[in-house]
């Protein structure tokens, strides 16, 4: 922070600037006039670009933007960047009046395009969540400075704003700095590809977001199942319709291996719901998530793809990669979820180790679970005898159990001391089979 003069910082010196260049600029179907100037900071870049008359005593609309090759350059989807800029752009075109400032080097918030880089990787390959990356980076979620911002301010005889942002920090930045500054939102709906960055924004950084979070539908639902290890829940929710009407469909189950088409019942619009479960509503529009307490089985996922769903969310740091591949495999995005919403006691969940021809492999502590996955030429039931029958003809450590549920075989080997990984390859080898 620089020194203060009275309750007001002291504005940074501004290096002679680049320009003027004058440029139409093409927004909302036409050309606009605009004013550009370069301001080179000690290597810290901005761009100033305005049109219209900025001193005639009104507030000037104004967007900081943080550059984001992804999202300003290369149009990602998965961020709001280019949304934002385009927006507000198209409103200074279409009103003869604003003001951008573009910091250059503020791409990654404030780390650099590099970082950016290294970031998606993190997220992608790894599976860090946000902690874990800015931990490995050594750096902070926000090291956005805007200093400069006040200076440019300053330097262009402009006094008061409306800021076009979500971002609260931003906005006392300029009040700390002696601006009148009024706000108006600017916010990108939510869709599959930038609802968890804008969610991760909401929670990270406390962007003013008027849609709820996955945490905020989550916390609710884990509740539901507090206590009860062997009763697992799941909602379908449209995120961004808020959290006083509830979920469109809610399901649960204890055991029974039915909580997808239990989900599926209740929210069919055609089609009663299941006892005890609140009547299915309108088909929904928006963005389709199923939120879960519990790990998914994969051959429940294509239940959930069925429903329309675009996002399953559960309430976990790592997921299985198998699971990952089924989700994907059926144009599902599977995200886990693990932050204030994290179980306070161990909740122990079925590991997908496997996915066959035949059936997929789970293992759980010292258990080890088959389910068949194609119904073919019998039914579930029928399969899941068969592979009972064919297990026991197995040389298996003295000791083990075997149960069978409404839809899987089940191996418990607590009383043998033998780990579950080799007995987890074998069914693996059997389920591959062709």
């Amino acid at each position: 922070m620089s020194a203060r003069t009275g309750n007001v910082p002291e504005p940074l010196p501004v290096p002679t600037p680049d320009g003027p260049a004058h440029l139409p600029l093409r927004w909302e179907n036409g050309e606009t006039p605009f004013v550009l100037w370069h301001f080179d900071f000690g290597g810290d870049r901005w761009v100033a670009a305005y049109t219209g008359d900025l001193a005639d005593g009104r507030p000037v609309p104004l967007r900081i933007e943080s550059a984001c090759v992804f999202g300003h350059v290369l149009r990602s989807a998965q961020c709001d960047c280019g949304y934002q800029l385009d927006e507000a752009m198209k409103s200074f075109a279409r009103d003869g009046r604003g003001l951008l400032l573009y910091g250059v080097d503020q791409d990654a918030r404030g780390l650099g395009i590099a970082a950016h880089f290294a970031i998606y990787a993190m997220r992608q390959q790894e599976n860090l969540d946000t902690d874990a990356v800015y931990e490995r980076l050594d750096a902070p979620v926000d090291a956005r400075s805007y200093e400069p911002v006040a200076a440019i301010l300053r330097h262009l005889g402009v006094s008061g704003v409306r800021l076009l942002s979500n971002n609260p920090r931003r906005e006392a930045f300029l009040r700390e700095h002696g601006f009148a500054v009024e706000t108006q939102a600017l916010e990108a709906p939510l869709d599959v590809h930038n609802m968890s960055t804008l969610m991760l924004e909401k929670e990270d950084l406390g962007y003013r977001w008027s849609f709820e979070t996955h945490a905020d539908w989550l916390e609710p639902l884990q509740e539901t199942v507090a206590g009860r290890p062997g009763r697992s829940a799941a909602w379908a929710v449209v995120p961004g319709g808020g959290t006083a009407d509830g979920p469109l469909a809610r399901a649960h189950d204890d055991g029974e291996g039915e909580l997808a088409r239990r989900l599926a019942a209740a929210l069919a619009p055609a089609k009663a719901a299941e006892p005890a479960e609140p009547a299915a509503r309108a088909e929904p529009t928006g963005t389709l998530v199923v939120y879960l307490t519990d790990l998914p089985r994969a051959d429940e996922l294509p239940l959930y793809a069925g429903l329309g769903a675009a996002v399953v969310v559960v309430p976990f740091a790592d997921l299985p990669p198998a699971l990952h591949a089924a989700a994907r495999e059926l144009g599902l995005r599977l995200v886990d979820w693990e932050r204030r919403n994290a179980y306070r006691q161990e909740r122990p969940q079925w590991w997908l180790t496997h996915r066959g021809a035949e059936a997929d492999v789970y293992v759980r502590g010292t258990r080890v679970r088959c389910v068949p996955v194609h119904a073919a030429t019998a039914p579930a039931a029928d399969r899941v005898a068969e592979l009972e029958r064919h297990c026991r003809t197995w040389d298996l450590p003295e000791g083990t159990r075997i149960d069978t549920g409404p839809s899987w075989t089940e191996f418990d080997l607590s009383a043998t001391g033998v780990g579950a990984e080799d007995l987890a390859a074998r069914l693996s080898a059997y389920a591959a089979a062709p």
